[in-house]
């Protein structure tokens, strides 16, 4: 989820009723014998331990996004998680479009020349997944095993993407999309699309981002706007624009080039949940309580349908990288800004 980025760039329940999300034509809303994606969900990225359950569930987190796919039944955090009220978004499919993707850029389409290596992945790190059909296979296999998973909710098929290759996933998220409508029809798929938090008036988006979005893909649009990466000096993020004024409109006008349309494809606002030292060389520039409040409302303002954070966990989270598992900053900024969507959405 950050490669996009770098490229370019006590809280509150939710109410326990789906939403119904149009994808197609068709409607599709869930019910209390098929549960399908809450109304209002809270959805926070890797809460992936039991521990991290509970301070998320305490910080008003109803759903995870889980790129490790969703756990077993009996697991102990399966269990930790459907005990808190938490259900599951399995990322799986996004990590197979990221293999995929990863392979054409290591064979048919390498970055420009301009470039001394693969900024979007060095290796081709799994050559197994090297054409459409071996993806759609391990699609179905991952749509199987949650066949009787009630705590699964969606699925997460989109994350970065490298800029010099932008729509060369569309066609097949359509076909992933209809397996999904197939098999799992009350499962939405979400698709990611990041950009960078800049100075006031500064857009730090890339429009070819918006090229793999289509309405037969695409069933929830997940914006993830961060501030910038690779920052070598401490930084609270002072002097960026959090409420992403100029941001917003522009990440719209280029979804909606390609069809997007907010009151027929709700958005999911993913906000910055993480800050400081990271990496081990670097530091992220944020957060303060003000900050999270400011984008989060800012989300919903817009008419974010689904609002969260990134995240509970990351692999270049250290012990020095301030999350909502250890700051109260954080903690606290995610419910306040938890409740200023819920006062939007009444």
């Amino acid at each position: 989820m950050l490669v996009a980025a770098s490229l370019a760039l006590g809280g509150c329940t939710a109410v326990r009723t789906a939403v119904p999300w149009v994808s197609g034509g068709a409607t599709y809303a869930g019910s209390v014998a098929e549960p399908g994606l809450l109304s209002h969900a809270i959805i926070g990225f890797s809460v992936d331990t039991p521990p991290r359950a509970v301070t998320a569930a305490r910080e008003g987190i109803t759903t995870t996004i889980l790129y490790g796919g969703s756990p077993a039944p009996r697991t102990k955090l399966a269990e930790a998680l459907q005990a808190l009220g938490i259900s599951v978004v399995d990322g799986g499919i996004s990590g197979l479009m990221f293999y995929w993707e990863c392979h054409r850029t290591h064979t048919v389409k390498p970055p420009p020349s301009s470039y001394t290596y693969n900024p979007y992945c060095r290796t081709d790190e799994n050559p197994r997944i090297n054409s459409q059909a071996v993806v759609l296979r391990d699609v179905s296999q991952i749509l199987a095993r949650n066949a009787k998973r009630s705590y699964v909710v969606g699925y997460w098929v989109l994350d970065d993407w490298p800029f010099w290759d932008a729509g060369s996933g569309k066609v097949l998220l359509q076909k992933i999309h209809r397996l999904i409508v197939t098999k799992e029809p009350k499962r939405p798929a979400i698709c990611g699309f990041g950009a960078g938090l800049g100075k006031p008036g500064q857009v730090n988006w890339d429009p070819g981002t918006a090229a793999n979005y289509s309405n037969g893909g695409c069933d929830v649009a997940g914006w993830y706007n961060y501030s910038p990466f690779g920052r070598r000096h401490p930084s609270l993020g002072k002097g960026l624009d959090w409420t992403m004024k100029a941001l917003l409109p522009a990440m719209q006008h280029s979804l909606a080039n390609h069809g997007w349309h907010i009151a027929q494809t709700p958005l999911y606002g993913i906000g910055q949940g993480w800050g400081g030292s990271y990496d081990k060389r670097y530091f992220q520039p944020g957060l303060t309580r003000w900050e999270i409040i400011a984008q989060a409302k800012a989300f919903c303002d817009f008419g974010a349908t689904y609002v969260g954070w990134y995240a509970w966990d990351d692999s270049g989270f250290e012990s020095r990288t301030h999350t909502p598992n250890n700051s109260p900053t954080i903690a606290g900024g995610i419910a306040a800004g938890i409740n200023a969507c819920h006062a939007i959405w009444k």
